[in-house]
């Protein structure tokens, strides 16, 4: 390269770093004396003011929202008490005592099974009963007067017992020919009739408690320590459109199941109108408190390597303040970190700040987090980068 290209190229760095420092440092020697007016925008877009000023910014302040939990489920409708009766014996029905679909009370008749025999061993073992009481009673007089020895009136005693065991057994063998209810409920469809043959594996039929109704649903392992029993739960069911039931939960599960990371509860809801059934699909639906956070716009969250953070004022200068992200509606999240009510966060002009940096709000009235209308602030796509992108487009705008 010749001496004059290596004079010519030396001349144009220097003039271009010049112009660098010119446009950075001096800008009113190429904009004049409002430049700086003019670069910093209508909106205070964060761009440096010229001379070394404050940062021109858009600031919202904090609000504080519950961060409650609404749990929606859905679950399979089962009656408080349910059971399936059975025989214990084998033998042929001689008598069905109940209606299908219909209540029946504890300790009721719904089978008779045939019982001659029972009833001849009965009334044998109480012919056998009355006559070893019969010897003891005579032995008891006898050993008054001496005439009977004592090993005599024990042994009359045993058999006066082992008598008394014998009536006990034929009554339990008799009292197992009749199927009875063993607790208040409605009985369900049977496939039985007088002449069948059962045994202890034919079904009888299906009574159920329908006084009241559970409902077993999953919640999600966020939710494990919130919830507890006895609270209220409301349920709907497709079957009864615009009722609402009122229940609360009756059972919590003691581990969480590590495949869905969901944990099992039981809720119990009243059917005194008997119009909810075993196997019904129900929708449950119940919050679960929260505790109160700080809210921000979406725009005032920043990511670096060491997490999520604000840029929060401290009078006029800015400070980072390090918070987690613990949900997201719409135009706001809600976080956890060391921020208050009367705090105010940066929202525009975040790229260009530092800790402990000067700043200056745009504008008299500050920004709300959630604002509606036209003035509302663009929803970020939920990426850190997306968030940072639509800072930093607000700014080359301004």
């Amino acid at each position: 390269m010749s001496v004059l290209k290596q004079l010519l190229l030396s001349l144009v760095v220097i003039v271009v770093a010049a112009g660098g420092w010119a446009y950075f440092q001096r800008p009113e020697l190429i904009f004049g004396v409002d430049a700086s007016q003019q670069a910093a925008g209508p909106t205070g877009g964060g761009r440096p003011s010229f001379g070394g000023g404050p940062t021109l910014v858009v600031t919202a302040p904090v609000e504080m929202v519950e961060t409650g939990t609404d749990i929606r489920a859905i679950g399979t409708a089962a009656a408080a008490r349910e059971v399936v009766v059975y025989p214990q014996v084998t033998g042929i029905v001689t008598e069905v005592a109940f209606t299908p679909g219909t209540e029946v009370k504890a300790g009721s008749t719904l089978v008779v099974l045939e019982d001659a025999d029972q009833q001849i061993a009965v009334e044998l073992a109480t012919l056998a009963q009355s006559s070893a009481q019969e010897a003891v009673d005579r032995a008891e007089r006898l050993s008054k007067s001496g005439n009977v020895t004592a090993v005599t009136l024990s042994d009359a005693k045993t058999a006066l017992q082992k008598a008394s065991i014998d009536l006990r057994s034929a009554e339990i063998e008799l009292a197992k020919r009749t199927i009875k209810a063993p607790f208040d409920g409605v009985i369900g469809l049977a496939d039985i009739s007088i002449g069948d043959l059962v045994n202890s594996s034919t079904a009888i039929a299906t009574i159920a408690d329908m006084s009241s109704v559970t409902v077993s649903f999953e919640v999600p392992e966020r939710a494990v320590g919130e919830v507890a029993i006895g609270q209220s739960v409301s349920a709907t069911v497709a079957a009864l459109p615009g009722v609402t039931v009122s229940g609360e939960l009756s059972r919590i599960d003691n581990r969480v199941d590590p495949t869905t990371r969901t944990l099992k509860v039981e809720a119990t809801l009243p059917n005194d109108s008997d119009a909810l059934r075993p196997g019904m699909a129900i929708n449950i639906d119940f919050s679960i408190p929260g505790t109160v956070r700080p809210s921000v716009p979406s725009l005032a969250i920043q990511w670096d390597r060491e997490g999520s953070f604000v840029w929060a004022l401290d009078g006029d200068k800015v400070q980072r303040v390090p918070v987690q992200v613990v949900a997201r509606r719409s135009g706001a999240v809600t976080v956890a970190g060391d921020l208050t009510e009367d705090t105010s966060v940066v929202v525009e002009g975040v790229l260009s700040l530092r800790k402990g940096q000067t700043v200056e709000r745009a504008g008299a009235n500050e920004a709300s987090p959630a604002p509606a209308g036209d003035d509302a602030a663009p929803e970020p796509t939920g990426r850190p980068e997306a968030a940072a992108g639509s800072a930093a487009a607000a700014e080359r705008g301004s």
